[in-house]
């Protein structure tokens, strides 16, 4: 066995011994990230959480979650990466509605407001239909704030207001929410979020003055319970997060502005219908979703150099360029409906999703091209009939059992084509399974199989205009997912009040895999990918004290035919511990550290020169703690105080999915934020 599988197995030992001297001195949770045993391998991230730790972006929502990683420190510029896979290999959705495509591949894919959850779900792995399409990784879920949650039994009226700050990006916050009942059956909610950032403080570095922002939330909801059984929500969601800042939000900011910024801006319109109908009817629990999401950028005009490339792949300058002010759009109508039947014992899930996305961009003016030479050029840059795509899914799934093991096959059936543009269209079934074996009261084995199917998706909206065009050896992603998982309940053996350790082994093939990046023929740069891993976890809860600790490591391969090389997002083996004192019914106290390795890859690749080349990859390790309290006093009911340190010891690192780590250049990097204190006032009432 070579040093990396030892280093690799030994940290999972390392873990649970770990665990295991912390339930010695009884620890217990308030922690509210979990694992789910009853499908997929899945967290959930609570928004009481998320306000406890003053979280206001991507990272701070997924950082605990095993498997789970953010690259990036600005908010505007965060990537969500999922066992060493990119979003895009995932399903996102927020309350149901899917967030996909990408606007501008040095910016952020999904745009959100992080007051405005209520939950944040995650299933890593391919190994159920009711992942939704495309979920070759997984599915992250974010459910945002009801009413009905928000109100007590007997409370008709009610509202919220908080403030906030930060230490270290120049952070400020101003949060307003109302909720309350017209009548037994109507529920509204309202939430409007205010809040800006400024200059970063990073550890070993001037300030980064070049990558400010502002945002502006709006979150409206109301809520219809027709009867005991059925209910339905109309959702409005607004979020606009700009600014006068760097265009490429992932790329190195500045110390020094040698002249101001342009306005850039990305924003998400949502709205959705939801109907429930959660009857007695052992042949009806139904869901239908019908929405609009429409995600946008904003790029205000300017005249700059004309940069062109030579013979050589050098750039060059030949005269100016103007670009209007323009916009770019990704919009996707979408249905959801399932339904579950109990029909002679067994549970039957079953449904279809329909979605049709969209690429449009609107110009102001022509673009215009001065050349050196005096000669001037213009193109329109608006694209009218832009790129589409659609899909029509089928899916089943039921549950059974057979002695101690429960069964639950599936398959999704996808029909997706590509239009506008393009004229492609792909079909497919994929087969799912799992087997899940209560070996004891305590002990549950599951072991998943997945087929893989996503047709490629739309290339960035930045890069389309009128006369792309498609490659001709354009496929989908296909593949398949293999895993094993063991769940312990700890509890009895132990003495606490819960207790629960957790395993899991995976491996996946992705074939043809695709990136949407400058990917206008939909063909470049495809590769097979290779990715095993293993995740192992433990999480406790007795009396005043809580905690958990968790693992995950994963191994990628990339094949691109003539040659192989390392997947430059894998090999990082990281561990989350994170404790949670209750102290009385006003003080609670938190703490959580991340620990990640070093990490030594190899990238082999084709230079501009036609020769086959390997570079070394190394990405230096870290460690960082956080700490937090909060304070609500009995003697103002409502009043809660939160306040808390990230990156305590003020540590110079560099998260590993960052841009420049992506190959190794801290150089071409920036460090993440450095010591930051934040503090919050909220007040109900």
């Amino acid at each position: 066995m070579d040093s990396e599988m030892k280093f690799k197995y030994s940290a999972i030992v390392i873990a649970f011994l770990s665990a295991k001297s912390a339930v010695a001195n009884e620890v217990t949770e308030l922690e509210l990230t979990k694992v789910k045993t009853d499908k997929e391998i899945a967290s959930e991230v609570a928004g009481k959480e998320l306000e406890l730790k003053q979280v206001n972006d991507l990272k701070g929502a997924l950082n605990v979650v095993a498997g789970v990683s953010v690259g990036n420190s600005t908010r505007y510029g965060q990537k969500t990466y999922l066992r060493g896979v990119e979003e895009h290999s995932a399903n996102i959705t927020i309350d149901g509605v899917r967030q996909d495509g990408q606007l501008f591949h040095h910016s952020g894919n999904q745009v959100v407001d992080t007051s405005m959850f209520k939950a944040v779900s995650v299933e890593l792995g391919a190994t159920s239909v009711l992942s939704g399409y495309g979920a070759n990784t997984g599915a992250i879920s974010y459910q945002t704030k009801d009413p009905t949650d928000l109100l007590a039994a007997n409370e008709a009226f009610a509202g919220s207001t908080s403030i906030g700050m930060d230490s270290a990006t120049e952070f400020k916050q101003f949060n307003f929410s109302v909720y309350g009942r017209v009548n037994q059956q109507f529920s509204l909610l309202a939430m409007l979020t205010a809040n800006q950032s400024g200059d970063i403080k990073t550890p070993n570095a001037d300030p980064i003055v070049n990558k400010h922002s502002e945002l502006k939330s709006g979150l409206v909801k109301a809520v219809y319970d027709i009867d005991s059984a059925q209910k339905l929500t109309l959702n409005i969601q607004s979020v606009e997060d700009g600014g006068n800042r760097a265009f490429s939000g992932e790329k190195p900011g500045m110390s020094e502005l040698e002249k101001e910024e342009l306005y850039n801006g990305h924003n998400r319109d949502t709205y959705s219908m939801v109907y429930i109908n959660d009857s007695i009817d052992p042949l009806i629990d139904l869901y239908v979703n019908v929405y609009l999401n429409e995600k946008s950028m904003n790029r205000e005009q300017s005249t700059g150099k004309n940069e062109v490339r030579d013979a050589k792949g050098q750039w060059q300058v030949d005269g100016t360029i103007f670009y209007p002010e323009r916009d770019y759009f990704y919009k996707t109508t979408g249905l959801d409906i399932r339904n579950t039947s109990h029909i002679n014992g067994l549970a039957w899930t079953y449904g279809i999703e329909s979605f049709k996305s969209e690429q449009r961009i609107e110009a102001a003016a022509l673009q215009k091209t001065t050349k050196a030479n005096g000669d001037v050029t213009t193109r329109d840059m608006s694209v009218n009939n832009g790129p589409n795509a659609r899909l029509m899914s089928a899916y089943v799934q039921t549950e059974f059992g057979v002695g101690g093991v429960t069964f639950i096959p599936g398959v999704r059936y996808d029909s997706y084509k590509l239009g506008g543009v393009y004229d492609l269209s792909f079909n497919e079934f994929s087969p799912k399974f799992t087997a899940a074996w209560q070996a004891s009261r305590d002990l549950n084995l599951r072991l998943g199989y997945g087929k893989i199917f996503k047709g490629p998706g739309l290339p960035e909206v930045l890069m389309i205009n009128n006369t792309i065009s498609q490659a001709d050896n354009v496929e989908a992603e296909k593949g398949a997912h293999l895993e094993f998982d063991i769940n312990y309940d700890l509890s009895n053996i132990l003495g606490l009040q819960s207790a629960a350790a957790y395993a899991n082994v995976y491996q996946f093939t992705i074939d043809d895999s695709f990136h949407p990046t400058k990917n206008t023929s939909l063909a470049n740069g495809r590769f097979d990918m290779k990715n095993n891993g293993v995740e192992a976890g433990f999480r406790f809860n007795h009396q005043q004290l809580s905690g958990y600790i968790n693992y995950s490591y994963n191994d990628g391969e990339r094949d691109y035919n003539e040659y192989k090389t390392d997947d430059l997002y894998s090999g990082s083996h990281e561990v989350n511990v994170g404790l949670t004192y209750q102290a009385s019914d006003e003080w609670v106290f938190g703490w959580y550290n991340t620990l990640v390795s070093n990490v030594s890859l190899s990238d082999t690749y084709v230079n501009r020169q036609g020769e086959l080349v390997s570079d070394p990859i190394e990405k230096v390790g870290y460690g960082v703690a956080n700490i937090w309290l909060s304070f609500e006093p009995k003697a103002v009911a409502g009043l809660r105080v939160n306040l808390a340190v990230d990156n305590v010891f003020d540590k110079a690192y560099q998260n590993h999915k960052s841009f420049g780590m992506y190959w190794g250049n801290a150089e071409y990097n920036d460090n993440e934020v450095g010591r930051n204190i934040k503090a919050a006032v909220s007040y109900n009432f």
